[in-house]
């Protein structure tokens, strides 16, 4: 029954400057290794990637509070794939919204002439929905009970610093972690 536990996974965060994968930029990137049911913490990282757009963060600053200085030494977004993937290789995804953080990367890949990356993704906002329907609940998108802090308090999980790619990503281990202890594993 424990055969989740050998499943490698990595927990995955983007701030992006708005949703549209084909047009918008990645300004941070956050991920975490989850060993087991254990979040490896010496792996979590956090990189901030220059935009490349000329108008820079633009309004998208007001959601994720980076502001084009902060990004002054920001790597490029080579160098940021270049430290992601090998950590991704051969991991389920973990993301909340994943369809976000699964479109970025695979526009990212295609831009690069990479291929897309084979990985599952395992998108804890689904799972949350999958799980208060399966006790009878019901969520309302449009009024946040399926925003990650709304999960994480349904499961009893602190407060935490949002919108910061790296705490974002440990916040969605997190929460994958609890609700596979209310699925009894």
């Amino acid at each position: 029954h424990d055969g989740w536990h050998r499943i490698p996974l990595a927990s995955l965060d983007f701030e992006t400057t708005g949703l549209d994968a084909q047009r918008d930029q990645i300004v941070a990137a956050g991920w975490v290794l989850i060993r087991g049911d254990r979040i490896v913490m010496a792996s979590a990282r956090e990189v901030h990637v220059r935009s490349g757009q000329a108008d820079g963060v633009g309004q998208s600053a007001v959601i994720h509070g980076i502001l084009d200085s902060d990004l002054d030494d920001a790597d490029s977004i080579e160098s940021m794939l270049e430290q992601l993937l090998p950590e991704l290789a051969g991991r389920a995804i973990v993301a909340h919204a994943a369809s976000i953080e699964r479109g970025f990367l695979a526009a990212l890949l295609r831009r690069m002439g990479g291929v897309p990356m084979p990985n599952p993704f395992i998108d804890t906002l689904s799972l949350e929905r999958r799980l208060v329907e399966g006790e009878g609940g019901r969520v309302r998108e449009l009024h946040g009970d399926l925003t990650l802090d709304a999960c994480r308090a349904r499961r009893g999980l602190p407060d935490h610093q949002r919108h910061s790619a790296g705490t974002d990503a440990i916040a969605a281990a997190e929460l994958l972690l609890a609700q596979v202890a209310q699925l009894g594993g």
